[in-house]
């Protein structure tokens, strides 16, 4: 990203539903056109991906300066407080300032099954995506929202997600925007920002509003694919058209690093962090890390004000639109093919997801699964001795036809198969794609 009730401070649950909410110019909602020349910055994009120049525009006079057609307020939604405990300013009318959490948008406690095997994590439903915009009282037909991180770190991820839901559900992309790099860098004192920080944000609605993204009437849901779409891709031995980009990081796609799975009930004592059963790929995807997209190195002063300038002082901001189409030709990406993405558990992926289809115009669909579910698809037992999946299963991963093995867990410390509810006997995996359009019907 769990929705319950909330005070002064959200509650837990709502605010994990809140997280998996998850993000340029002017352009709208869905067009793929890529013929536009690309920007070397984002100081000119009125939405998606906003400088911190033009949001300080935007809360100094947003009847003056919001963009062309947006007739609601200003919602900042703050991933948590700046180094000094400092929040976006607001005028508590037409400009409010709400904080959540900064890095609790992976819950793996919430799941959503696809008719094959569960999904940790994955995108919240429409009852629940409604229950979190109702929290704040967003208007989906006038609204402009803008997430934005305290403190730059790396669970920027975790915001992005949060933006990325509301995409998946439709929230027009004029509308949704992600400040590009964190608080703490670009309202810092030297920026000359400084006074447009507050001690604390806007308090938050006592009760809920009625709203829902219904309302939109946008069908989204091809932006997402599931393990039989994944399974049928991977099998292809010419994959002309398809970039499968991998965004785990290089030590988990070579295998040198395993990759966890939910639970921390393995090992002998049944205490210990469990693994996927296998470790590796999916078959012909890239090693492109989340973290490429970004500019970790740009370190200026200490703005989280710990004594020391290093990397964790960095502005944590997207690489300019230019350098991110550059950035994507490199790794192998070839105009007009169709991005599939994926990680561990579906939050660094999203970075890739956000930037291709709302920053580059890029075909995209994320596989929301990705390797927490994939890789639990074996024929292999797990920590309790019990048999994953039987040979011959066809719904089975580890196979040479859809992965790249890179080598396999010991049982002991193998992830529990109970979680995931796995239905060897399935026909499909769409469950949740069908019940998402149906929900907005």
């Amino acid at each position: 990203m769990s929705i319950v009730n909330m005070k002064s401070v959200i509650s837990a649950s709502i605010v994990s539903s809140l997280l998996l909410f998850v993000g340029c110019g002017s352009s709208s909602n869905n067009s793929k056109s890529s013929d536009q020349p690309l920007a070397d910055n984002y100081e000119k994009f009125q939405s998606r991906i906003i400088s911190a120049n033009t949001l300080s525009r935007y809360i100094q006079d947003w009847s003056a300066n919001k963009p062309k057609g947006v007739t609601g307020r200003l919602v900042i939604l703050q991933a948590g407080a700046t180094s000094s405990g400092k929040f976006l300013k607001s005028n508590g009318v037409d400009v409010v300032t709400y904080q959540i959490p900064a890095g609790g948008a992976c819950d793996p406690s919430y799941m959503r099954h696809d008719g094959v095997a569960n999904i940790p994590g994955a995108m919240v439903d429409g009852a629940r995506v409604d229950g979190m915009i109702n929290t704040f009282h967003l208007d989906p037909e006038k609204d402009f929202i803008v997430f934005a991180v305290g403190v730059g770190s790396l669970t920027v991820r975790d915001v992005i997600r949060s933006a990325w839901a509301l995409n998946y559900w439709g929230w027009s992309h004029d509308r949704l925007a992600l400040l590009n790099g964190s608080i703490d860098y670009d309202f810092s004192v030297s920026s000359g920002l400084n006074d447009y920080l507050v001690d604390t944000p806007s308090t938050p609605p006592t009760t809920p509003s009625t709203f829902s993204m219904k309302s939109l009437k946008t069908d989204r849901t091809n932006l997402h694919i599931y393990i039989d779409d994944m399974m049928r891709i991977a099998s292809l031995d010419d994959k002309k058209g398809y970039f499968i980009a991998d965004a785990r990081g290089t030590a988990e796609y070579s295998g040198a690093k395993k990759s966890k799975a939910i639970d921390k009930n393995c090992g002998v004592n049944h205490d210990k962090q469990c693994y996927s059963p296998y470790q590796g790929h999916i078959r012909d995807a890239i090693d492109f890390p989340y973290t490429d997209l970004l500019v970790l190195d740009d370190q200026r002063e200490d703005v989280n004000g710990d004594g020391n300038i290093t990397a964790d002082d960095a502005s944590f901001k997207f690489k300019s639109p230019i350098d991110l189409e550059t950035l994507y030709a490199q790794k192998g990406y070839n105009k007009g093919d169709k991005i599939i993405t994926y990680c561990r558990t579906g939050r660094k992926a999203t970075l890739i997801a956000f930037t291709s289809d709302l920053v580059l115009n890029y075909d995209v669909s994320m596989y929301d699964g990705s390797w927490i579910q994939w890789g639990e698809m074996a024929n292999r037992e797990d920590v309790n001795g019990t048999t994953i999946l039987s040979a011959g299963n066809k719904w089975i991963t580890d196979d040479p036809k859809y992965s790249v093995n890179l080598g396999y867990t010991n049982p002991i410390d193998t992830q529990s198969a109970l979680p995931y509810d796995i239905k060897p006997n399935a026909t499909t995996a769409q469950l949740v794609k069908v019940e998402d359009q149906a929900y907005l019907k």
